[in-house]
């Protein structure tokens, strides 16, 4: 009767034990379960070069005509100025493969209306002159851009002023920004400039050095999306 006492209380004890053993371990076996989950993520990802964030559905398809590049920008942001001037090249090299985007959007206290005359310059052929123009007003001349008596001068002596007096404040105008703030809000835009590819690949600028390095080595995640 005792034997069979004691051997229950050892089998109950070896239970605990294993139990005990267990919960110990949880923390290990999560981080193990973790570290497979993640290993599978950044497999699947090395797929496509580059350094992003995902930051919406990556597409699967290698049948894409032309790569979606979006390009958030501000007209008082130097790092924006810059990649503005060292992409010239870049895009007039990959016009047939990448469908580019400008999306001009303000910072807390600044007016809107650079982004009214760029809209309106857009929408009459004078999109790139008026992007220049704004850079060049901003950092050559050193005014400010957001002052809407400077978009006004600037309007009246590039020769659009009564496209941009009868347009500025259209609904299609207030639209465009309206979805530019939206697209900067899904994608997490925290400042400029920050590229988007494909609705999906949050491009991260800064590791790759400088604005030159980027645009050297983007090509690469273009050429893994489309074939």
């Amino acid at each position: 009767m005792y034997l069979k006492f004691f051997k229950n209380i050892l089998k109950n004890t070896k239970l605990f034990i294993k139990m005990v053993n267990i919960v110990n371990n949880m923390p290990k076996l999560m981080l193990l379960a973790l570290g497979i989950i993640l290993s599978f993520s950044i497999s699947a990802n090395e797929k496509i070069r580059g350094h992003y964030k995902i930051v919406g559905n990556k597409t699967e398809s290698k049948n894409i005509k032309k790569i979606i590049f979006e390009e958030f920008i501000n007209f008082g942001c130097s790092h924006c100025n810059k990649l503005h001037k060292a992409s010239k090249d870049f895009r007039k090299k990959f016009a047939n493969q990448i469908e580019f985007f400008d999306i001009p959007i303000v910072f807390k206290g600044q007016d809107d209306s650079p982004l009214r005359l760029y809209y309106v310059a857009r929408k009459i052929g004078k999109g790139d002159l008026i992007k220049d123009e704004l850079f060049k007003a901003t950092f050559v001349h050193g005014v400010n851009v957001f002052d809407p008596g400077i978009t006004n001068y600037l309007a009246r002596s590039l020769g659009i002023r009564k496209e941009f007096q009868e347009e500025k404040d259209q609904l299609w105008v207030n639209k465009l920004i309206q979805e530019g703030e939206r697209k900067s809000i899904i994608y997490g835009v925290r400042g400029t400039p920050t590229v988007v590819i494909q609705h999906a690949l949050k491009m991260d600028i800064g590791k790759y050095g400088s604005m030159d390095q980027f645009l050297k080595k983007i090509p690469e995640t273009i050429e893994d999306l489309m074939y």
